[in-house]
C-alpha cells in the first residue's frame, strides 16, 4: 500500500475503533443497570435442592391406574327432534398391585 492510502486507511480504521469499544462499553454499563431483579423475584428464585425422594418411585408404582370408558346411552328408542345423547363415564380401575391391601398401606 503507498503511504497516503495507509494514512486514509488509518483515519477510517482509528476512529471507528474507538467508536465501537464505547459503544460495546456502554452497552455493558446500560445492561448492568436495568436489568435488576426486585426483591419479590429474589425471594421466589431460590435453588433446587439436590437430594430426591427415592420412596416416590415405589408409590408411584402402587398406584392404580384408571382408564376411563365413555358411553353413549339414550333415554329412548325414538328419534326426537330435542333429543340429546347423555355421556356417562364409568371408571374401570386396573389394579398392578397383588392384593388390595398393599394399595391401602402408605
Amino acid at each position: 500500500m503507498k503511504p497516503e492510502q495507509q494514512k486514509n486507511f488509518l483515519i477510517i480504521l482509528i476512529p471507528s475503533t474507538i467508536l465501537i469499544l464505547i459503544w460495546i462499553i456502554l452497552g455493558i454499563y446500560n445492561h448492568s443497570i436495568n436489568s435488576t431483579i426486585s426483591q419479590t423475584q429474589a425471594v421466589a428464585i431460590n435453588p433446587i435442592a439436590p437430594t430426591f425422594d427415592m420412596s416416590v418411585f415405589s408409590l408411584l408404582k402402587k398406584r392404580v391406574i384408571i382408564s376411563p370408558t365413555l358411553e353413549i346411552s339414550t333415554g329412548s328408542t325414538e328419534t326426537t327432534s330435542s333429543g340429546s345423547a347423555q355421556i356417562t363415564p364409568s371408571i374401570s380401575p386396573v389394579q398392578q398391585a397383588s392384593s388390595q391391601a398393599e394399595l391401602s398401606s402408605p
